[in-house]
């Protein structure tokens, strides 16, 4: 197995609270588990960018399994996904913990961008 050195930035960022401009905010949260089939990196993690009023406008987390068939075909095995302002789900393929916070900073980017 490779070594993630991106990992401790992540597990350090456990628990933050991060306020962006126009009231968005985001929260982290990600601890180590027992690899298993649908988290064979061993990360449990949760980041969200919520607005002023506290609803999640965009999430990428692997606390459940996508359930229903994505476009991408039917759903996929690992719990990795993208939560969409639209109410969408689609999956998200990890690589590492770093490269998770590059993919969501830069979603959340965007998204504050097209908002305002």
């Amino acid at each position: 197995m490779d070594i993630d050195y991106t990992l401790d930035a992540l597990l350090d960022l456990n628990g933050a609270v991060i306020y962006q401009e126009s009231g968005y905010w985001i929260f982290i949260e990600a601890r180590v588990i027992d690899s298993n089939e649908r988290v064979p990196h061993g990360i449990k993690y949760s980041l969200t960018l919520h607005d002023s009023t506290g609803k999640r406008m965009l999430g990428m987390d692997n606390a459940h399994r996508i359930k229903k068939a994505s476009a991408y075909g039917k759903a996929p095995e690992r719990s990795d996904h993208i939560h969409k302002a639209d109410g969408s789900v689609i999956p998200y393929k990890f690589i590492n913990a770093g490269r998770l916070l590059e993919d969501f900073f830069d979603l959340a980017d965007a998204y504050m961008k097209e908002t305002h």
